[in-house]
């Protein structure tokens, strides 16, 4: 590996940035189901950064639903890491984003934004 990928902050690097649509399902504080539609800033098979929805304050361990843009099947998820309005979500391994699903999503993002 290189020196770089070693820092820390290697992932903050704008090879790593980019974003798409993603719904949320959780349940709010009264015990009623909310949806939100917010935007990531990155996904990979285990986990996603997303951009903290106005609708409610969470907390490290709050369980949700995250359906990434095309794919609208709903992926178990848990609030790992709070962080200037953003949630740092970890999908459990038996519902991974499977690699082919990774790629089409990036392959369509990159078509967006004209980029090959």
């Amino acid at each position: 590996m290189a020196d770089d990928d070693q820092d820390p902050d290697h992932r903050r690097q704008p090879r790593f940035q980019f974003g798409g649509t993603a719904m949320l399902v959780f349940d709010d504080d009264n015990a009623r189901r909310t949806l939100a539609i917010t935007n990531y800033r990155n996904i990979s098979q285990g986990g996603a950064c997303i951009l903290t929805p106005d609708v409610k304050g969470f907390a490290t361990g709050d369980r949700m639903y995250l359906m990434p843009e095309r794919y609208r099947r709903k992926r178990e998820a848990v609030v790992v890491d709070l962080g200037t309005g953003r949630l740092h979500l970890e999908i459990p391994r038996s519902q991974e984003l499977s690699e082919f699903e990774v790629a089409e999503i990036l392959e369509k993002l990159n078509l967006l934004d004209g980029k090959d």
